[in-house]
């Protein structure tokens, strides 16, 4: 049996290669929703849930009184809904407001170092890893304190498989037996989600799956509903219905009110069982980027998601805002090719020694960075050993021995952001004699050129995570991805590392995967960078890079007395 809190060696391959790239975003219209009508009033005009939310508040110590604190946190962009299985986009802002209002299985700590408990307390892999067993916290109850028990877990799991519930995301779980390639049940409830009894849940798999690796991949999309208050409408009424106007939930908050698009109010939940939240309300709002580094300043905001850029994050260091930099560097900076039009892997090798990464680096983030060799994030206990370098001479043998075409102009395209990261990389590459024309485009039409091949070379932004199979989508042959790659190779190994439960095995296989994309170079990674975080000093609890990856500790947020 596995140790609830096992060091990973992996972390969450991207389910969808856009969705690392993208956050997406959302927002309806301005019309405020409220308390359901008929909710009890208490003193002051409080709803019963937010008078809840106060006592709880007043529980945290026999001697301290949060009901009064309240904390601002600023959201860059708009979350869809507040249905957890409402929205099609996956973005990061749902998830994050979804997060506080539902629970999850496990909660996954910063850049996927480990996971731990959440609403289960344990768990081990089944059935010779065809299967995930999970103990579930017995004190975990609704915010209308009925207890939350696997029962609750399997009836969401039918519901959200059930081809007559609206669900754009119902892929994320069809590695679940009895479902098909969509995420769809094979026939009335065939998904193989089981209770084994009030507290212990048991879903079964298609193939075999490491039970850490399926929480990191899809834990942030699987969000318990209450049965007890759902269990009597029909599938398709359930999106549509008013339980969304004041849902009731399990996690760590309360619902107060919300104005789409704009503002969402959320009370402590008294009796969460990681420990009710020392603060009497939370309030998100949608915030400019340009406003965030102002707002705390001003004191109007205790923190926001949205890691801040290093030239903010350095300027509201000067200004004695505290700021905070992540343990390991998870950004990331990608030189992508098209594989179709740029062949020979030389010719991709060449690219790679050509450019300085370093000087990137220097220039894009002051120096708050380090090369990147694969996908694994440098420093981290998976990393082959092998160092970046910059050889010009190297390259321009490796061209030579390609037969490269000096006359030949390869087409990059870039957003705006990125244009001065691209004038650098087409100097490098010109020193080695490889001859770029650079394209600004907008964002959707950079990815469907790349897509479709009507540009050979590009430059993309994401997260990167301690999980070797995190980029596993930009070497998809099956879909056309922004490289254009139609070899098996990628898949093939990726599958042996997926599927291999003994960590030992597991650890040479990745080893031999980045043997296999350095040397047959399918995309340059460039750098990775450190990312930042600022709050006031009165926000407490929180760490800024939990939210990377879809999850924060909001039950140990309070406000400094």
């Amino acid at each position: 049996m596995k140790k609830t809190t096992r060091k990973l060696l992996s972390l969450a391959m991207a389910s969808a290669m856009a969705a690392s790239l993208l956050t997406g975003c959302g927002g309806g219209g301005a019309n405020e929703t409220t308390a359901a009508a008929g909710t009890e009033k208490t003193e002051a005009g409080k709803t019963e849930t937010e008078a809840g939310s106060t006592e709880a508040a007043a529980e945290g110590t026999a001697d301290a009184d949060y009901s009064q604190d309240v904390i601002t946190y600023g959201m860059t962009q708009a979350w869809d809904t507040i249905n957890p299985y409402g929205s099609s986009s996956g973005s990061i802002y749902q998830n994050l407001v979804c997060d506080k209002l539902y629970d999850r299985l496990a909660f996954i700590e910063e850049a996927g170092t480990d996971v731990t408990p959440r609403g289960a307390k344990s768990w081990e892999s089944a059935d010779d890893g065809k299967a995930a067993v999970f103990h579930l916290d017995e004190n975990a109850k609704w915010h209308d304190g009925e207890p939350v028990t696997a029962s609750d877990w399997v009836f969401t799991a039918q519901l959200i498989t059930n081809p007559k519930f609206d669900y754009g995301l119902r892929s994320e779980f069809n590695t679940w037996a009895g479902t098909d390639d969509t995420g769809t049940e094979e026939s009335e409830k065939s998904v193989q989600v089981e209770a084994v009894d009030d507290y212990t849940l048991k879903i079964n798999f298609k193939s075999v799956i490491p039970v850490e690796d399926w929480l990191i991949l899809h834990n942030k999309y699987f969000y318990v509903l209450p049965e007890h208050l759902l269990k009597d409408m029909a599938p398709e009424e359930i999106k549509t219905s008013d339980f969304w106007k004041a849902p009731v939930g399990s996690g760590p908050c309360t619902f107060i009110s919300e104005l789409s698009g704009s503002e969402l109010q959320l009370g402590s939940f008294a009796d969460y069982h990681m420990g009710a939240p020392k603060f009497g309300k939370l309030v998100l709002k949608v915030i400019a980027a340009t406003n965030t580094i102002t707002s705390i300043a001003a004191g109007e905001m205790d923190g926001f998601f949205q890691a801040p850029t290093v030239d903010d994050a350095l300027a509201a260091k000067d200004m004695g805002l505290n700021v905070e930099q992540s343990a390991e560097p998870t950004t990331v900076a990608v030189f992508l090719i098209n594989n179709q039009n740029v062949p020979d892997k030389k010719v991709r090798q060449a690219m790679s020694y050509a450019i300085d990464k370093q000087m990137l680096i220097d220039q894009s983030l002051q120096g708050q960075g380090v090369p990147a060799t694969t996908c694994i994030i440098p420093g981290s206990q998976y990393e082959f050993g092998t160092k970046w370098e910059r050889n010009v001479d190297k390259a321009k043998e490796l061209l030579a021995e390609a037969g490269w075409d000096s006359g030949k102009t390869l087409k990059m395209v870039v957003t705006s952001a990125r244009e001065s990261m691209a004038a650098v990389i087409q100097q490098n590459l010109a020193e080695a004699g490889l001859n770029i024309e650079v394209q600004t485009v907008e964002l959707a039409t950079m990815f469907s050129g790349l897509q479709d091949g009507t540009y050979d070379l590009g430059i993309c932004g994401s997260t990167a995570m301690d999980y070797p199979l995190w980029m596993a989508g930009y070497y998809d042959n099956k879909n056309a991805t922004y490289c254009q790659i139609t070899d098996t190779k990628y898949a093939e190994i990726q599958d042996a590392i997926a599927a291999e439960l003994d960590e030992a095995k597991r650890k040479e296989l990745i080893n031999d995967y980045q043997e296999l994309l350095y040397d047959e170079m399918p995309l340059v990674m460039l750098y990775n960078g450190y990312s930042f975080s600022v709050k006031s000093d009165r926000f407490q609890g929180y760490n800024g890079f939990e939210g990377g990856v879809n999850n924060q500790k909001v039950w140990e947020w309070s406000v400094a007395k």
